[in-house]
């Protein structure tokens, strides 16, 4: 039997570093914001301590666990990015995205924010801008020299 949990009012603000990326995470009431400069390098490094600690590896099960406990104490979580919301976690969600991706309804994660969070993400979106620059460089050129003729 699981011994039941009240809600948690929280309120706090830490300031600390994963692999050299600043982190800050704020609490107020029962909403947690944890805010990562490098998401992609933060996941890592929670990954990487939960093995270490464990022995395992931690999966799609231990996101439903993390989700569940903290819904049953009222807490919502957020991962981001300073531009861009990742995932959403706890008390309060309902995604059915989140359970086909994370195995469990009580995450929502944001597509966009994740794509993004991804190392190739990044590669893809420098690969689509420097498209766009010489798309334009492109266009600039054939219209200029329409303009002459």
């Amino acid at each position: 039997m699981t011994p039941e949990v009240g809600r948690l009012e929280l309120t706090g603000d830490l300031s600390i570093e994963v692999d050299g990326a600043p982190v800050q995470v704020t609490a107020r009431g029962g909403d947690v914001d944890v805010v990562a400069d490098d998401v992609r390098g933060f996941v890592l490094g929670l990954r990487a301590a939960a093995t270490a600690r464990t022995g395992t590896r931690p999966g799609r099960a231990d996101v439903g666990t993390l989700a569940g406990a903290l819904a049953d104490a009222g807490l919502t979580a957020r991962l981001r990015s300073p531009s861009q919301d990742v995932v959403t976690v706890g008390a309060g969600v309902d995604s059915a995205l989140g359970g086909l991706l994370l195995g469990t309804r009580l995450a929502r994660p944001d597509a966009v924010g994740v794509l993004r969070a991804s190392g190739r993400a990044r590669e893809v979106e420098a690969g689509l801008a420097l498209a766009l620059v010489l798309l334009g460089v492109t266009a600039s050129r054939r219209l200029g020299l329409r303009r002459r003729d």
